[in-house]
């Protein structure tokens, strides 16, 4: 995925930007929607932070970084910025028919919907570091040394930060079992 990455030249073109954006819709979605809990808010992200890279792609060097790197750095400062402005919503989703059949047996989505929350609580409770080498890592979909970038921590320090918030986890997850 990031070998075509590696041979962008600096400055890059939007031509250039706009062939790497599809692969990392995803795990920007993924990354917003786990910090925010929110679809639309996660959307809305997504779209911002793409408007605010493609602004500055010109401003992207491949020697500093990868380009998914890159991106998740201006994810990050974009959801700080949506985090200072939050405001309450109130969210309402609408499912378009074709989804709907898509979507396992309502039973199965309150067992997964009651685990999904019970993790993203956990996560939202750990310290702000590990908090974000897990979100960058696991939901933004980006390697050790991807985050380390955007952090700026060593790559050892990022496994260490995320080792730590796995340990702290499964401690968590033993507590409940055991109570």
């Amino acid at each position: 995925m990031h070998e075509a990455v590696e041979a962008v030249t600096h400055p890059m073109s939007v031509d250039t930007f706009v062939s790497l954006c599809p692969a990392q819709l995803l795990p920007l979605y993924r990354y917003f929607y786990h910090q925010t809990g929110h679809p639309q808010d996660a959307e809305d992200l997504v779209a911002i932070t793409l408007g605010k890279a493609l602004t500055a792609c010109g401003h992207f060097d491949p020697a500093r970084g990868t380009f998914p790197a890159w991106l998740f750095g201006i994810a990050r400062h974009t959801l700080r910025d949506f985090q200072r402005r939050k405001r309450p919503i109130v969210s309402v989703t609408h499912l378009d028919p074709p989804l709907a059949a898509c979507l396992p047996l309502p039973d199965a989505q309150v067992i997964q919907s009651e685990e999904a929350g019970i993790l993203h609580a956990r996560v939202r409770q750990l310290p702000l570091g590990q908090r974000e080498a897990v979100m960058l890592y696991y939901f933004g979909s980006l390697s050790a040394r991807e985050v380390a970038i955007v952090l700026g921590h060593s790559e050892g320090a990022v496994r260490l930060l995320i080792h730590r918030a796995l340990t702290t986890l499964r401690e968590r997850y033993r507590e409940e079992e055991d109570t």
